[in-house]
């Protein structure tokens, strides 16, 4: 494994904890950091944002049914 690798490998197993124990604590966060979280948490992957083809997906009017 290259250094490179090896370094990411570990920072994100050092880094992923400190970023849920964020999450627990976000309440305390300011407005800004809170969504500097929550921006970061949905890239790498953290939590679960939902499937954005399943059922829980927004869907727009079907064509044809739009209100005027």
């Amino acid at each position: 494994m290259s250094p490179t690798r090896s370094a990411e490998q570990t920072y994100r197993q050092w880094s992923s904890p400190i970023l849920l124990e964020l999450k627990a604590r976000e309440h305390q966060l300011t407005p800004s950091d809170r969504e500097a979280l929550q921006n970061i948490l949905l890239e790498r992957r953290l939590i679960n944002s939902g499937n954005p083809a399943g059922p829980d997906r927004r869907m727009s009017a079907p064509p044809g049914d739009a209100k005027s």
